[in-house]
């Protein structure tokens, strides 16, 4: 008899806030340039078409003309006005939105290549006003727990060193060794396998 094979797993909801402050303030500012442009449109808009159509309405040589032929001119330079007004302004938000994240991103990148050649006396610290400062924390905890286990790991392995080399002389003279030299021996062992079975591999 076959059996029915397990259910796939459903997909996992995707997070989209993960750093909720800078997305909720970036949104903010965006929405506000948006909103900011339409009514420069508006605005502008309302100007450019109540002259036009003064000057339409007033004129001696007036000729009648229909509504779109007198309002395209002011929608086409109010477009044109607050369309490059508005790209001008997200751009200048976009560049110094990323900028609070590219700067710790590059900081981190670099942190990290340190750290993997083995420098973990490194603590990050970023500009105050920089996003991500909590993945910052993060980053110096992992440093620190890298820094003890490395410690406790060498610490272990210069006892078991020291121990070996007593053992060795020892030995070399004809003598026996001790029941208390081999448990030291024994916990130097222990203490650094303790030390680097927290890592795998």
């Amino acid at each position: 008899m076959e059996e029915t094979p397990a259910p796939a797993p459903r997909p996992r909801r995707r997070i989209l806030l993960i750093e909720r402050a800078f997305q909720v303030r970036f949104i903010a500012k965006m929405t506000a340039v948006v909103v900011l442009g339409t009514v420069l449109t508006g605005g502008i808009l309302y100007v450019l078409a109540n002259q036009e159509f003064g000057r339409a309405f007033y004129s001696a040589h007036y000729q009648a003309r229909s509504s779109w032929e007198l309002l395209l001119p002011a929608v086409l330079v109010s477009s044109f006005v607050s369309m490059t007004l508005v790209a001008a302004a997200a751009t200048v938000l976009t560049l110094y939105s990323s900028h609070k994240i590219g700067g710790p991103l590059y900081r981190f990148r670099a942190n990290l290549r340190a750290i993997g050649d083995g420098d973990l006396t490194l603590v990050t610290r970023l500009r105050e006003g920089d996003e991500l400062q909590g993945f910052t924390e993060a980053m110096n905890d992992m440093t620190r727990r890298l820094r003890d286990r490395v410690r406790e790991a060498r610490d272990a392995a210069e006892d078991l060193r020291v121990a070996l080399a007593e053992a060795k002389g020892v030995v070399e003279a004809g003598g026996h060794l001790t029941a208390e030299r081999l448990r030291g021996m024994e916990e130097a062992s222990e203490r650094l396998h303790r030390a680097l079975g927290g890592f795998r591999v």
